[in-house]
């Protein structure tokens, strides 16, 4: 770390802040309402990792997070000062962490590297990975060299790319690094390897929008009958992205409510609904898009960003937006 520069954590509360029942509890912690201070947590750390200063800030369940609240923190990563912070690690409940990473990544970069970073298990428990992950996380984000694609997530020891990201089990502790593309390895005490840079977002440097355009997602099943599809058309959707079987396919009921809402002027993505690889090639989904390597939660953030920031984008245009998201 260069002299006189310091870390920034900006703690959002969640599983890694959690306060258990027991050192046994860990899954029933959030009933206790309770949790363990940030600056008590950085007391335990190793005095090697350098100085860091805290913040800590009020924002609640994850899964409560609003797309305003995620911009305005975007908004405050932009303002950080490269002279005196080395990088800005936020640390937050793992419900909303792969879409809040993706987020931040695409309305990025900010000056300095930003590291994102959860728990599954609270730091009380047996066995806790809060711990781990917060050092990597402070350890990365003062690397001199820092990070390539200025916005990682660090999970049980591997560097992970926003895109794509998706969590894969409710309380394993690879929920994250099963799902995501790794960049690199980041163990707690050691030097961090990155391996591959990782791609910046095709939208950096961007205006951030004052809001997210309304975009919905609706999940296809066996039988689908597209009734979602219209009313989310009926509701002032601008873009619908489908989750849809498999790679990306959906019953032709539905497929004619996607062909109507297109012909209407709604953006429609198709993406898959498993839980790794890339959805159909953008060839077999036309004229809708294909949502590439993005997770369908993800598509349906790149179109809230760039249909608030664009007008009236045309698809081809869109397409080669989510081609551009990529690890």
């Amino acid at each position: 770390m260069t002299a006189g520069r310091r870390v920034l954590w900006l703690a959002l509360g969640g599983t890694l802040q959690a306060r258990g029942h027991d050192a046994t509890d860990r899954d029933r912690y959030w009933r206790t309402g309770e949790t363990v201070a940030a600056r008590d947590l950085l007391a335990d750390l190793p005095e090697r990792l350098g100085p860091v200063d805290v913040e800590e800030v009020s924002a609640g369940a994850s899964h409560d997070l609003t797309p305003a609240a995620v911009l305005d923190l975007a908004a405050r990563l932009r303002r950080t000062d490269p002279a005196t912070v080395s990088g800005v690690v936020v640390s937050l409940g793992s419900n909303a962490l792969e879409e809040v990473a993706f987020l931040l990544w695409l309305v990025g970069p900010a000056p300095v590297p930003v590291v994102l970073t959860a728990a599954m298990r609270p730091p009380t428990a047996l066995g806790t990975d809060a711990t781990a992950n917060l050092v990597a996380a402070l350890t990365l984000a003062a690397t001199p060299e820092g990070v390539g694609a200025g916005c990682v997530v660090v999970s049980d020891d591997a560097v992970l790319h926003p895109v794509g990201l998706a969590k894969t089990h409710t309380h394993d502790l690879d929920a994250f690094r099963a799902g995501g593309h790794r960049l690199g390895t980041v163990h707690p005490g050691e030097r961090p390897r990155l391996d591959v840079p990782g791609c910046p977002s095709p939208l950096a440097g961007l205006p951030l929008p004052d809001r997210l355009a309304p975009v919905a997602l609706v999940a296809s099943h066996l039988g689908a009958d597209g009734g979602a599809v219209r009313a989310a058309v009926a509701s002032g959707a601008r873009g619908v992205v489908v989750s849809g079987l498999g790679a990306g396919f959906v019953p032709a009921a539905e497929r004619e409510a996607l062909d109507a809402a297109h012909a209407a002027g709604v953006v429609v993505c198709v993406a898959r609904r498993t839980a790794r690889g890339r959805t159909a090639d953008a060839a077999l989904t036309a004229p809708h898009l294909g949502a590439g390597l993005l997770t369908a939660v993800q598509a349906r953030l790149l179109l809230a960003v760039a249909l608030a920031t664009e007008p009236a984008p045309g698809a081809p245009g869109l397409q080669d937006l989510v081609d551009a998201c990529r690890p």
